[in-house]
């Protein structure tokens, strides 16, 4: 059963601590991902070939058909365009295409509350400025049908996490030293913390739009436990409220510093014991820059020690742990 690691006094990592990255292997500890092939391949182009017939004998465009395109200017901070994708996409594709998303996200993160996508579509002059969405969800998700295309620009920017500043007093540093690059490959689905300043590098190229940064993309957020097994959701989310409080009460001072989303998996024995336990998500942080994983370490520890009444069978729960709270759109929508 996987836990956190030794401890040493005070709450403190005990001093051969290895990194969250390595001490729960498998885990979404990154301010980013990029996962290629994300579909089959068949899958992909069934995405794409709409798509390509869409701008198709462009004298035959109609009004029905193809004045579907929202061009959002903001000026400094957005240019692009984008559309309801079941306009150009057949509906059951791009449903097709949410739940793989939903599946997925809900399997390898423990979040299961995943925004219908966005198509979007960038050609010369097109991008997007520097933001954040906190407020929007835990990750944004990036789905590329990008061809090979010719000209440049167009990755997603995400930048690097610390205080860019206070980190290079002494030293110089520009562009990919301050953030990376990501390119929209075809069939590749980045992810990335919502909380990071990010943005789309300016396209510089054709105006073709077979030749555009073509994308579907949202948001991640948590929807509560998720269960599988004869096991109430009472019994599973009072342990982990019972976990996080006991972590707080061990770090009074910097407890409230901390930020983002755990995720857990537990199987649970019919006897009620915890027969493993696996970090899916750690991107908690502090707001003073200190060290997240002894408050974390605790929350995982408290989580597979705990004890649940017997049940017929076992029980797979995955908790989504909060510090800093919920989200507010997806604490509305959960009624909490």
């Amino acid at each position: 059963m996987e836990t956190g690691p030794d401890r040493g006094s005070h709450g403190e990592p005990a001093a051969d601590a290895l990194p969250a990255v390595e001490r729960y292997p498998g885990a979404l500890c990154a301010r980013f991902e990029a996962y290629d092939d994300f579909l089959a391949d068949d899958e992909a182009e069934a995405l794409r070939a709409p798509i390509d017939a869409h701008f198709s004998e462009p004298h035959q465009h109609s009004f029905d058909t193809h004045f579907v395109w929202n061009y959002w200017y903001v000026p400094g901070l957005y240019t692009y365009l984008r559309a309801a994708p079941e306009k150009v996409i057949p509906h059951e594709r791009v449903a097709a295409f949410h739940d793989a998303m939903t599946r997925w996200a809900t399997e390898t993160l423990g979040l299961a509350d995943v925004s219908w996508p966005i198509l979007s579509l960038y050609v010369d002059g097109c991008g997007q400025g520097i933001h954040n969405d906190s407020a929007n969800g835990r990750f944004g998700y990036v789905y590329s049908l990008t061809r090979d295309r010719q000209g440049r620009g167009g990755e997603t920017i995400v930048f690097k996490e610390g205080d860019p500043f206070r980190s290079r007093m002494r030293q110089a540093d520009a562009g990919t030293g301050l953030y990376d690059l990501v390119a929209p490959i075809f069939n590749r689905l980045v992810l990335f913390d919502d909380r990071m300043p990010h943005g789309v590098q300016r396209i510089e190229g054709s105006m073709d739009p077979i030749d555009a940064r073509i994308v579907l993309h949202g948001h991640i957020s948590e929807a509560g436990p998720i269960l599988d097994g004869p096991l109430p959701a009472r019994f599973v989310e009072a342990a982990r409220e019972a976990a996080l409080d006991a972590a707080l009460a061990a770090f009074p001072e910097t407890g409230p510093l901390h930020h983002g989303p755990l995720c857990v998996r537990l199987e649970i024995a019919p006897h009620g014991r915890v027969s493993d336990c696996r970090v899916l998500v750690h991107r908690v942080a502090r707001s003073d820059g200190g060290d997240p994983d002894p408050l974390v370490d605790d929350i995982v520890d408290g989580l597979a020690t705990s004890r649940f009444p017997a049940a017929s069978a076992p029980t797979v729960a995955i908790l989504q742990i909060l510090t800093g709270g919920p989200l507010p759109l997806a604490a509305e929508r959960m009624g909490v």
